[in-house]
């Protein structure tokens, strides 16, 4: 019985360490070339878990066997530090301060919009950015959120561009640098977009990218499964199928998006910032494409586990700060101020 349970152990960890070598895969795959790594990229922090787990039973049970996954973990650690930070990164007060946040049409209140928006402006103004990159902020010429007046109670900030991704929200960057150039890049198919701002620092100009790439389109309220995981109920099964589906269209949608933000970037003539909701992992050809070269400010300065997402879908890092190496980056932070189903993050950033 005893060597039975021990094969049969053997063989779910070298399942966890081939679905933790297949998510390594992830970043460099294209998921409109093969979507399946995608998903086992989605899954690393559960499957490194499960890698976790059996090194730590291998040890009480059979030391000798626990090699397999510590050198899996091992192979892919740069992953690690992608979802954990232990030490940050601090410094009295940065040159920049800049802040993204996916405000959610300024639905936190519960339908009061107006009521969001104006704690919203309030915590804004508290935290006295820079740059400001805001994502799916209501647009209408109404009381909501009317830039003007928005950034007449921010006080530092001067300037700021806009664009509708719709007819009702959009993408807005603030700054109290001069703009000196502005443009937008569309994608096909969707209403989610980029925008890019040309910001004059000193005597050096900077292109500031507000991100905000193709979401999963999934209303949980909508899916029983997500809060009755029940896998033998045939609806259930069906949901979790199209749940699928809407994965898999996400994940191929985003990797078109990113290349054509990537062209942007590196067609750029000078230092870049992009900030903004990648809706999509560390562990994501997204993420590898979008960063690049470029610094990733929660690695470099962030501390703890940094999740951005509150939803009730599994929580993740999704909202990111990069920089290129005309910077550098220190007191990365998340903020627990839940008035969307997104995160504020910020950093101070120095000029070499």
């Amino acid at each position: 019985m005893k060597k039975t349970l021990r094969y049969i152990l053997t063989g779910l960890n070298i399942l966890a360490v081939v679905c933790l070598l297949v998510s390594y895969l992830s970043i460099y795959i294209p998921p409109d070339k093969w979507w399946i790594p995608s998903f086992f990229g989605l899954a690393y922090p559960f499957i490194l878990t499960a890698n976790i787990f059996f090194i730590v039973l291998w040890l009480l049970i059979k030391p000798r066997n626990m090699l397999v996954s510590l050198v899996a973990i091992f192979i892919g650690w740069g992953f690690v530090s992608r979802y954990i930070q232990l030490k940050g990164k601090t410094i009295e007060k940065g040159d920049i301060k800049v802040l993204s946040y996916n405000v959610q049409y300024f639905n936190g209140e519960g339908g009061s919009q107006k009521k969001t928006a104006n704690k919203i402006v309030d915590f804004l103004k508290e935290q006295d950015a820079d740059i400001i990159c805001l994502q799916e902020a209501r647009l209408r010429k109404n009381s909501i959120f009317n830039l003007p007046n928005t950034v007449a109670k921010l006080g530092t900030i001067n300037h700021y561009q806009f664009a509708r991704s719709s007819t009702t929200y959009g993408s807005v960057t603030m700054t109290r640098f001069p703009i000196i150039n502005m443009g937008e890049i569309r994608f096909e198919n969707t209403t989610n977009m980029s925008i890019y701002t040309d910001v004059l620092i000193g005597e050096d100009t900077v292109r500031i990218f507000n991100v905000h790439l193709q979401s999963y389109q999934i209303d949980p309220n909508r899916y029983t499964v997500i809060d009755s995981p029940d896998f033998t109920e045939e609806e259930n099964i069906r949901e979790m199928r199209e749940i699928g589906l809407k994965f898999k269209t996400a994940f191929q949608l985003r990797a078109a998006q990113v290349r054509e933000i990537r062209k942007h970037i590196d067609a750029s003539p000078y230092h870049v910032l992009v900030c903004g909701d990648f809706n999509d992992t560390p562990a994501s050809f997204s993420y590898q494409k979008l960063r690049g070269k470029l610094k990733d400010a929660f690695v470099v300065s962030g501390k703890g586990i940094g999740r951005t997402y509150v939803g009730k879908l599994p929580s993740f890092r999704i909202d990111n700060i990069f920089y290129s190496t005309g910077f550098q980056s220190f007191n990365f932070k998340t903020y627990d101020f839940r008035l969307s189903d997104h995160l504020p993050v910020s950093c101070e950033l120095i000029k070499n």
